[in-house]
Protein backbone atom coordinates (compact mmCIF):
# COMPACT_ATOMS: atom_id res chain seq x y z
CA UNK A 1 0.00 0.00 0.00
CA UNK A 2 2.84 2.34 0.90
CA UNK A 3 4.56 1.53 -2.41
CA UNK A 4 1.38 2.38 -4.28
CA UNK A 5 1.13 5.72 -2.43
CA UNK A 6 4.74 6.53 -3.30
CA UNK A 7 4.15 5.71 -6.96
CA UNK A 8 1.07 7.94 -6.94
CA UNK A 9 3.05 10.73 -5.30
CA UNK A 10 5.82 10.48 -7.93
CA UNK A 11 3.23 10.46 -10.70
CA UNK A 12 1.62 13.58 -9.26
CA UNK A 13 4.99 15.35 -9.01
CA UNK A 14 5.73 14.45 -12.63
CA UNK A 15 2.40 15.86 -13.79
CA UNK A 16 2.97 19.08 -11.84
CA UNK A 17 6.45 19.44 -13.29
CA UNK A 18 5.19 18.89 -16.83
CA UNK A 19 2.38 21.35 -16.25
CA UNK A 20 4.81 23.99 -15.00
CA UNK A 21 7.12 23.47 -17.98
CA UNK A 22 4.27 23.82 -20.44
CA UNK A 23 2.79 26.80 -18.65
CA UNK A 24 5.95 28.83 -18.13
CA UNK A 25 9.07 27.72 -19.97
CA UNK A 26 7.45 27.13 -23.34
CA UNK A 27 5.52 30.37 -23.03
CA UNK A 28 8.64 32.29 -22.03
CA UNK A 29 10.55 30.69 -24.92
CA UNK A 30 7.84 31.72 -27.36
CA UNK A 31 7.77 35.34 -26.16
CA UNK A 32 11.56 35.57 -26.05
CA UNK A 33 11.87 34.20 -29.60
CA UNK A 34 9.40 36.82 -30.85
CA UNK A 35 11.23 39.62 -29.05
CA UNK A 36 14.57 38.38 -30.38
CA UNK A 37 13.19 38.12 -33.93
CA UNK A 38 11.79 41.65 -33.69
CA UNK A 39 15.13 42.95 -32.46
CA UNK A 40 17.00 41.22 -35.28
CA UNK A 41 14.61 42.71 -37.87
CA UNK A 42 15.26 46.20 -36.48
CA UNK A 43 19.03 45.67 -36.66
CA UNK A 44 18.66 44.78 -40.35
CA UNK A 45 16.94 48.06 -41.26
CA UNK A 46 19.26 50.50 -43.03
CA UNK A 47 20.29 53.77 -41.38
CA UNK A 48 18.14 56.02 -43.56
CA UNK A 49 14.97 53.99 -43.08
CA UNK A 50 15.31 53.68 -39.31
CA UNK A 51 16.07 57.40 -38.95
CA UNK A 52 12.99 58.33 -40.98
CA UNK A 53 10.87 55.90 -38.96
CA UNK A 54 12.22 57.47 -35.76
CA UNK A 55 11.39 60.98 -36.99
CA UNK A 56 7.83 59.83 -37.69
CA UNK A 57 7.62 58.36 -34.17
CA UNK A 58 8.80 61.69 -32.75
CA UNK A 59 6.02 63.44 -34.65
CA UNK A 60 3.39 60.88 -33.63
CA UNK A 61 4.24 61.00 -29.93
CA UNK A 62 3.51 64.70 -30.21
CA UNK A 63 -0.20 63.92 -30.21
CA UNK A 64 0.09 62.82 -26.59
CA UNK A 65 1.65 66.20 -25.84
CA UNK A 66 -1.04 68.02 -27.82
CA UNK A 67 -3.78 66.31 -25.78
CA UNK A 68 -1.97 66.92 -22.48
CA UNK A 69 -1.69 70.65 -23.19
CA UNK A 70 -5.27 70.85 -24.44
CA UNK A 71 -6.60 69.07 -21.34
CA UNK A 72 -4.59 71.33 -19.05
CA UNK A 73 -5.85 74.46 -20.83
CA UNK A 74 -9.46 73.22 -20.78
CA UNK A 75 -9.53 72.26 -17.09
CA UNK A 76 -7.25 74.97 -15.69
CA UNK A 77 -9.05 76.87 -12.92
CA UNK A 78 -11.86 74.31 -12.61
CA UNK A 79 -10.04 71.88 -10.31
CA UNK A 80 -6.80 71.40 -8.41
CA UNK A 81 -3.71 71.45 -10.63
CA UNK A 82 -2.47 68.14 -9.20
CA UNK A 83 -5.78 66.52 -10.19
CA UNK A 84 -5.38 67.81 -13.73
CA UNK A 85 -1.89 66.32 -13.95
CA UNK A 86 -3.28 62.95 -12.84
CA UNK A 87 -5.96 63.15 -15.54
CA UNK A 88 -3.18 63.29 -18.15
CA UNK A 89 -3.14 59.50 -17.90
CA UNK A 90 -6.42 59.41 -19.86
CA UNK A 91 -4.90 61.01 -22.99
CA UNK A 92 -1.18 60.23 -22.57
CA UNK A 93 -1.41 56.79 -24.29
CA UNK A 94 -2.76 58.09 -27.64
CA UNK A 95 0.62 58.85 -29.22
CA UNK A 96 1.97 55.49 -28.07
CA UNK A 97 -0.94 53.66 -29.69
CA UNK A 98 -0.15 55.39 -33.00
CA UNK A 99 3.53 54.45 -32.73
CA UNK A 100 3.27 50.85 -31.54
CA UNK A 101 0.49 49.78 -33.91
CA UNK A 102 2.05 51.77 -36.75
CA UNK A 103 5.47 50.14 -36.14
CA UNK A 104 7.39 53.42 -35.96
CA UNK A 105 10.77 53.44 -34.22
CA UNK A 106 10.48 54.77 -30.66
CA UNK A 107 13.59 54.63 -28.46
CA UNK A 108 11.95 53.52 -25.20
CA UNK A 109 9.78 50.94 -26.93
CA UNK A 110 12.88 49.32 -28.46
CA UNK A 111 15.38 49.36 -25.59
CA UNK A 112 14.65 45.86 -24.30
CA UNK A 113 13.97 44.48 -27.81
CA UNK A 114 17.38 45.53 -29.11
CA UNK A 115 19.17 44.45 -25.94
CA UNK A 116 18.07 40.80 -26.24
CA UNK A 117 20.08 39.96 -29.43
CA UNK A 118 23.13 41.58 -27.82
CA UNK A 119 22.71 39.52 -24.64
CA UNK A 120 22.32 36.42 -26.83
CA UNK A 121 25.61 37.15 -28.62
CA UNK A 122 23.99 37.76 -32.01
CA UNK A 123 24.82 41.48 -32.09
CA UNK A 124 27.57 43.66 -30.60
CA UNK A 125 27.20 46.55 -28.19
CA UNK A 126 28.42 48.90 -30.94
CA UNK A 127 25.61 47.81 -33.23
CA UNK A 128 23.19 48.45 -30.38
CA UNK A 129 24.57 51.94 -29.75
CA UNK A 130 24.41 52.73 -33.49
CA UNK A 131 20.71 51.90 -33.72
CA UNK A 132 19.91 53.61 -30.41
CA UNK A 133 21.75 56.72 -31.59
CA UNK A 134 19.83 56.90 -34.86
CA UNK A 135 16.48 56.28 -33.17
CA UNK A 136 17.09 58.84 -30.42
CA UNK A 137 18.24 61.43 -32.97
CA UNK A 138 15.19 60.82 -35.16
CA UNK A 139 12.81 60.90 -32.18
CA UNK A 140 14.26 64.21 -30.99
CA UNK A 141 14.09 65.79 -34.44
CA UNK A 142 10.49 64.67 -34.93
CA UNK A 143 9.53 65.94 -31.47
CA UNK A 144 11.15 69.33 -32.02
CA UNK A 145 9.40 69.72 -35.40
CA UNK A 146 6.05 68.88 -33.78
CA UNK A 147 6.68 71.37 -30.96
CA UNK A 148 7.41 74.18 -33.43
CA UNK A 149 4.33 73.30 -35.47
CA UNK A 150 1.82 72.91 -32.62
CA UNK A 151 3.22 75.90 -30.72
CA UNK A 152 2.41 78.08 -33.74
CA UNK A 153 -0.98 76.54 -34.57
CA UNK A 154 -2.61 75.77 -31.21
CA UNK A 155 -3.11 79.37 -29.95
CA UNK A 156 -4.88 80.32 -33.21
CA UNK A 157 -7.30 77.37 -32.82
CA UNK A 158 -7.82 78.21 -29.13
CA UNK A 159 -6.53 74.76 -28.17
CA UNK A 160 -3.97 76.03 -25.67
CA UNK A 161 -1.51 78.86 -25.25
CA UNK A 162 2.25 79.18 -25.08
CA UNK A 163 1.82 79.77 -21.34
CA UNK A 164 0.32 76.28 -21.14
CA UNK A 165 3.43 74.86 -22.83
CA UNK A 166 5.63 76.65 -20.31
CA UNK A 167 3.58 75.36 -17.38
CA UNK A 168 3.84 71.75 -18.63
CA UNK A 169 7.59 72.00 -19.21
CA UNK A 170 8.35 73.52 -15.81
CA UNK A 171 6.28 70.82 -14.14
CA UNK A 172 8.37 68.13 -15.90
CA UNK A 173 11.81 69.46 -14.91
CA UNK A 174 10.96 70.82 -11.46
CA UNK A 175 12.56 67.88 -9.60
CA UNK A 176 15.91 67.00 -8.09
CA UNK A 177 18.32 65.21 -10.43
CA UNK A 178 18.10 61.90 -8.54
CA UNK A 179 14.31 61.99 -8.70
CA UNK A 180 14.38 62.58 -12.47
CA UNK A 181 16.84 59.72 -12.90
CA UNK A 182 14.90 57.16 -10.86
CA UNK A 183 11.63 58.28 -12.43
CA UNK A 184 13.15 57.78 -15.91
CA UNK A 185 14.26 54.26 -14.92
CA UNK A 186 10.67 53.42 -13.95
CA UNK A 187 9.36 54.81 -17.25
CA UNK A 188 11.95 52.78 -19.21
CA UNK A 189 11.08 49.70 -17.16
CA UNK A 190 7.38 50.06 -17.96
CA UNK A 191 8.04 50.64 -21.67
CA UNK A 192 10.29 47.59 -21.86
CA UNK A 193 7.64 45.57 -20.07
CA UNK A 194 5.04 46.86 -22.53
CA UNK A 195 6.98 45.47 -25.48
CA UNK A 196 7.40 42.12 -23.71
CA UNK A 197 3.65 41.93 -23.02
CA UNK A 198 2.68 42.94 -26.56
CA UNK A 199 4.80 40.13 -27.99
CA UNK A 200 2.76 37.70 -25.91
CA UNK A 201 -0.58 38.60 -27.55
CA UNK A 202 -1.89 38.77 -31.13
CA UNK A 203 -5.20 40.62 -30.82
CA UNK A 204 -5.06 44.32 -31.78
CA UNK A 205 -7.67 45.16 -29.15
CA UNK A 206 -5.62 43.46 -26.45
CA UNK A 207 -2.53 45.33 -27.60
CA UNK A 208 -4.37 48.65 -27.43
CA UNK A 209 -5.55 47.79 -23.92
CA UNK A 210 -1.99 46.96 -22.84
CA UNK A 211 -0.66 50.20 -24.33
CA UNK A 212 -3.32 52.24 -22.53
CA UNK A 213 -2.72 50.38 -19.27
CA UNK A 214 1.08 50.69 -19.20
CA UNK A 215 1.49 54.20 -20.64
CA UNK A 216 -1.49 55.32 -18.56
CA UNK A 217 0.51 54.33 -15.47
CA UNK A 218 3.44 56.41 -16.77
CA UNK A 219 1.13 59.38 -17.31
CA UNK A 220 -0.60 59.04 -13.94
CA UNK A 221 2.67 58.67 -12.04
CA UNK A 222 4.35 61.49 -13.96
CA UNK A 223 7.30 59.21 -14.69
CA UNK A 224 9.78 60.80 -17.05
CA UNK A 225 9.75 59.55 -20.63
CA UNK A 226 12.65 61.00 -22.59
CA UNK A 227 10.88 61.37 -25.95
CA UNK A 228 7.64 62.88 -24.64
CA UNK A 229 9.74 64.90 -22.20
CA UNK A 230 11.80 66.21 -25.09
CA UNK A 231 8.70 67.89 -26.49
CA UNK A 232 7.45 69.08 -23.10
CA UNK A 233 10.73 70.68 -22.03
CA UNK A 234 11.67 72.02 -25.48
CA UNK A 235 8.24 73.70 -25.71
CA UNK A 236 8.86 75.46 -22.39
CA UNK A 237 12.40 76.41 -23.45
CA UNK A 238 11.04 78.12 -26.59
CA UNK A 239 8.57 80.34 -24.76
CA UNK A 240 10.17 80.98 -21.38
CA UNK A 241 13.36 82.31 -19.82
CA UNK A 242 12.87 79.97 -16.86
CA UNK A 243 14.24 76.91 -18.69
CA UNK A 244 17.60 77.39 -20.40
CA UNK A 245 19.09 75.31 -23.21
CA UNK A 246 21.44 73.72 -20.66
CA UNK A 247 18.42 72.74 -18.53
CA UNK A 248 16.91 71.13 -21.63
CA UNK A 249 20.11 69.19 -22.43
CA UNK A 250 20.56 68.11 -18.80
CA UNK A 251 17.00 66.79 -18.64
CA UNK A 252 17.42 64.90 -21.92
CA UNK A 253 20.66 63.27 -20.79
CA UNK A 254 19.22 62.11 -17.47
CA UNK A 255 15.95 60.87 -19.00
CA UNK A 256 17.60 58.99 -21.88
CA UNK A 257 20.10 57.20 -19.62
CA UNK A 258 17.39 56.37 -17.10
CA UNK A 259 15.02 55.05 -19.77
CA UNK A 260 17.83 52.94 -21.27
CA UNK A 261 18.66 51.40 -17.89
CA UNK A 262 15.00 50.68 -17.15
CA UNK A 263 14.33 49.07 -20.52
CA UNK A 264 17.58 47.31 -21.36
CA UNK A 265 18.77 46.27 -17.90
CA UNK A 266 15.70 45.85 -15.72
CA UNK A 267 13.53 44.25 -18.42
CA UNK A 268 15.89 43.02 -21.15
CA UNK A 269 18.64 41.60 -18.93
CA UNK A 270 16.43 40.24 -16.17
CA UNK A 271 13.89 38.65 -18.49
CA UNK A 272 16.67 37.07 -20.55
CA UNK A 273 18.47 35.73 -17.46
CA UNK A 274 15.22 34.27 -16.12
CA UNK A 275 14.72 32.48 -19.44
CA UNK A 276 18.31 31.19 -19.34
CA UNK A 277 17.87 29.91 -15.79
CA UNK A 278 14.67 28.08 -16.72
CA UNK A 279 16.41 26.31 -19.59
CA UNK A 280 19.58 25.16 -17.83
CA UNK A 281 19.62 21.39 -18.06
Amino acid sequence: MKSKDKDQEKHQEKLEKTSEEIGSVDENRDILSRVMHEGEEIFKINNKAITLSAIIAGLEIGFSYFLICSLNYLLSGTMAENTIFKLFSLVYPVGFVLIVLGKSALFTEQTSVLAIPVLNGQRTIWELLRVWGLVILGNLIGGILFTLFIGLLAPHLNLFTQETMVKIGIHVVNYDTWVLFLSAIVAGWLMGLLNWLINGVKSSLTRIFLIFMITGVIGFGGFHHSIVGNIEVFGAFLHSNTITFLDYLAFLSIAIVGNAIGGAVVVGLFKYRIFESNNIK
